[in-house]
Formats: structure tokens, sequence, C-alpha cells
């Protein structure tokens, strides 16, 4: 057999071999009728309770409700105002102005009165709770407490202006002075007047959640208020 007849069947061979590999990919078999293996991944799982966009919690509970959103958060009617939306921690709506206690926006911000997260349901989750103040176009009136819940859903809130323990007599330039966590209750320490522009009546009560509604309970006047 002369050189060039060697070469052809070479080629010729070469050519089968490709031929027999492409066949085995193809149709998953190998030479001898065995199956070839093929690699296999199991599905990922999707983590439960994926925050949202805006760093509230989601439906698994694994997110939080965060204080810098609050900025863009959404509050109820106050001040003879309608309900809306903040913008940058402010709004103005209908006649006057709401804005968020927030060291970032209000020149009336008390540190010792910041946002604060806390369960108040005992779920597990925190909720977000937070001091607003507002006026109707004029001075400012009293402020409202007002808690978020899954989603800056606001469970509902507290109007400083009006309280049971007053007895009836509503009073003017109530501002929060201090809060602090207790287990599933909040705290709170504010002051109010009667008369004349600063708040001198010293006032405590704990901020709980009663059928998903929060209230100030346990409110006591004066003296008392040393205990916070």
């Amino acid at each position: 057999m002369n050189s060039k007849t060697t070469r052809r069947l070479t080629a010729v061979a070469a050519v089968l071999t490709v031929g027999v590999l492409a066949g085995c990919q193809d149709t998953g078999q190998v030479p001898g009728g065995g199956s070839a293996a093929t690699p296999t991944s199991s599905p990922s799982k999707a983590p439960s309770g994926d925050s949202g966009s805006d760093g509230s919690r989601g439906t698994g509970g694994s997110g939080e409700l965060k204080a810098p959103d609050l900025l863009s958060a959404p509050f109820p009617a106050m001040c003879d105002n309608p309900a809306g939306r903040l913008k940058e921690g402010k709004a103005k709506v209908g006649n006057g102005n709401v804005t968020l206690m927030d060291r970032h926006v209000s020149p009336g911000y008390n540190p010792s009165a910041g946002p604060v997260g806390l369960d108040l349901d005992n779920d597990g989750d925190n909720e977000m709770v937070a001091e607003l103040e507002c006026d109707n176009g004029g001075v400012t009136w009293p402020s409202v407490i007002v808690v978020y819940g899954d989603d800056w859903k606001i469970l509902g809130s507290v109007d400083l202006k009006e309280q049971p323990a007053y007895k009836g007599q509503p009073m003017s330039k109530g501002r929060v002075l201090s809060w602090n966590v207790d287990g599933n209750a909040l705290k709170v320490k504010w002051g109010t007047t009667d008369v004349g522009p600063v708040p001198t009546i010293p006032w405590t009560g704990r901020l709980v959640l009663k059928n998903g509604e929060p209230q100030l309970v346990d409110v006591a006047r004066g003296a008392e208020t040393t205990s916070l």
C-alpha cells in the first residue's frame, strides 16, 4: 500500500469517527447501548418575604421598615387637612402643611423622640412609630403620632390635641418630649399647654395596639411623669 492510499484511508476513518461521536451527542447514547450522563441542577428556591423596593417588610417578614423611607410615607388626615403622602418629609395639603419630625427635615426635631421601630403587635416584626406636626395655615397644632405596619400601611394615629385624660379640655402645643421601648409598648412623655405658647403640662402614657388600633393607655399627668 503506497503512502497516498494510506492517507486516504486515514481521512475516511477520521470522518467516520466524528460521525459516530456526533450521533452519541444527539441521541444521548454511547457505544454499547448505554446512556450519556447529563448534569442536572435543582431549581433554585426563591427566598420568602423579600423586602419591597421601599424597604418595607415583605409578606414573609424578612425585611424591615426603615426610618429613611418615612420621608415618602403616607399620612392620615390631620389638622383638618386631608390625608396625603410626604415628599422629602414634607407635604402641603389642604390649607396647611404636614412635616415629619425627623432630624433631616424639621428644625424642631427632638432626638429623644425620633422615629422608632418596635413590635407593638407581638408578631415578631417591628412596626414604625413617628411624630408628625401640622398646621392649617397658621400656628402649628399639637403633634400626631402615626403608626405604620407592613408596606407602610397606616395602622392608625394618636392626636395629642385630644385625649380622654384631658377631660374634655383640648390642649395646644402638644409635643413628644421623649419615648422609649418597653416590651410591646412605647412609653411616651409629652407636654401640652392650655394657655401660652410653651408646653408646660407634662403627661405620660403607653402607646399600644388594641384590636389593631394604636392607643395611649395608662395616661397620667404631673409628678407621675418622673417615672419615665
